[in-house]
């Protein structure tokens, strides 16, 4: 039906975007546009992502071509449209584009909540560069503000949390206790939506005396401070409120 809509699952092509965004695909029709929508998250709900496969022969096969003649048309060779199609290949942003622009679609990235979280590499670095600079208040900024959009995220969305946030960071950037704090930070964040936590999270080891990360408090406040610790923290001889990972 021209003008029809019909929504379908995000492409789930391997690429820089493809974390972030999700694709709204168009198809040109020859008198009124019928236009096929992609969506990761509909309602807040996750659905199934269609990989890069199934979107490039569906747009191929509406467009009635053959894997030749929409490589010829895209600048690509055809064992290109053939790989991309089996699955062998995870084509980049620009082949994408190449591919679904030769069967006359078009594809346009729409921000998604997604876009919002920080991952553990990325938050890592930044407590890293604010601990070199002598600056533990702004680790813990930076900490806070990573686990906050998480714990934001998941409150708000069934959508799964994408592997990239939740990749353990690589090794030497902090030492044993803010990676502690970093790791049982995380994992709360996790736990707290009803997700499970990533093993590396969980492994992370206990410190060896109970610490207020970037304080140290008053005897009579740190008792106040143990009653309201999670014991996802208290395992870990940590002490934090539910209330300090609340961010605006």
């Amino acid at each position: 039906m021209p003008g029809a809509v019909a929504r379908l699952p995000v492409c789930a092509w391997r690429c820089s975007l493809s974390s972030v965004l999700r694709y709204r695909a168009v198809v040109g029709g020859v008198t009124r546009p019928r236009r096929i929508q992609c969506y990761a998250y509909t309602h807040r709900k996750a659905v199934a992502m269609l990989p890069a496969a199934t979107v490039i022969r569906t747009a191929r096969t509406r467009a009635r071509l053959s894997q030749s003649a929409m490589a010829r048309r895209a600048g690509v060779a055809q064992s290109t449209v053939s790989r991309v199609e089996s699955g062998e290949l995870d084509p980049t942003w620009a082949t994408m584009q190449s591919l679904l622009m030769a069967a006359g679609w078009t594809a346009e990235p729409v921000r998604t909540d997604v876009a919002d979280l920080i991952s553990v590499t990325t938050t890592a670095r930044g407590m890293a560069s604010s601990l070199r600079r002598g600056d533990p208040e702004s680790a813990i900024r930076d900490l806070t503000e990573a686990v906050g959009r998480l714990i934001r995220f998941g409150e708000s969305s069934d959508a799964t949390v994408p592997s990239w946030v939740l990749e353990q960071a690589p090794a030497g950037l902090l030492d044993d206790a803010w990676l502690t704090y970093l790791a049982t930070a995380f994992a709360y964040a996790l736990e707290r939506s009803g997700r499970t936590a990533v093993p590396w999270m969980l492994d992370a080891p206990p410190l060896a005396t109970e610490t207020v990360m970037g304080d140290d408090p008053s005897p009579e406040f740190r008792t106040w401070l143990r009653a309201q610790t999670p014991p996802l923290f208290l395992a870990k001889n940590l002490l934090s409120r539910p209330d300090d990972w609340a961010i605006a």
